[in-house]
């Protein structure tokens, strides 16, 4: 099975690219690539149309205009294939595990039929509640009420059931609106972290060249990170 994995972008090119470095790296699991920028003015459309002709991307949507990322809902169905699809902001790195994240990820929708909507868990998102009260989970799974567009793996059902509008900013927050109503499970991979650029890597004066430091243990009661990565 190829898995479609969905990049949305707009502007912040280098964030990009550190994004897409972490993909092609740590990711070993077949999937197809494709990347949605928001009519970006830094260059963006350039490098990504290069990716496209290099063959290192299956598929981009370059927008001339911005039309805003919860539009693009429509575009991340019309792009992927597969379901699963995997989609994810342009600021975010994936874990280097074995076996890799995203065959962490499918397994556990596989394992899990009851679940809509799942992420990798991202600390800094779930820092003080954010996220809606959770609920740990068999199968290493927390449920909550939204996640973050952090490496979030939604079923087809959810995803052809959304469309943009109404007062959610993001297509996470649509998806999970859609996948609460039509009773489906909404939930983060416990113990499988993915990481911001920028937050908890910079804060902890990480370099962001070299191996940063992924594996995150959360408090078992608070299922929040333990005091070191709270900054």
């Amino acid at each position: 099975m190829v898995t479609d994995i969905v990049v949305m972008t707009c502007e912040r090119l280098a964030l990009l690219k550190g994004t897409l470095a972490h993909i092609w790296e740590r990711t070993r699991t077949t999937y197809r690539l494709h990347v949605i920028d928001d009519a970006s003015t830094e260059g963006n459309a350039e490098y990504v149309s290069e990716l496209l002709a290099q063959g290192r991307i299956a598929s981009a949507l370059l927008r001339p205009e911005r039309v805003g990322i919860a539009a693009h809902l429509r575009a991340i169905g019309a792009m992927s294939e597969s379901d699963p699809v995997v989609f994810t902001d342009d600021d975010v790195l994936c874990p280097r595990l074995e076996p890799d994240w995203l065959a962490r990820g499918l397994a556990a929708m596989a394992a899990h039929p009851e679940v809509g909507l799942l992420a990798l868990n991202n600390p800094e998102c779930n820092i003080g509640g954010k996220r809606g009260p959770r609920e740990r989970g068999h199968g290493g799974i927390t449920y909550c009420r939204n996640v973050g567009g952090t490496f979030a793996f939604a079923r087809r059902a959810v995803l052809d059931g959304c469309a943009p509008g109404g007062r959610a900013r993001s297509p996470v927050k649509i998806m999970c609106a859609r996948a609460a109503a039509a009773g489906w499970r909404v939930g983060y991979l416990t113990d499988v972290y993915c990481q911001h650029i920028g937050d908890i890597s910079v804060r902890n004066g990480k370099d962001l060249s070299a191996e940063l430091a992924l594996v995150m243990p959360p408090d078992p009661l608070t299922l929040e990170p333990v005091d070191e990565y709270k900054g």
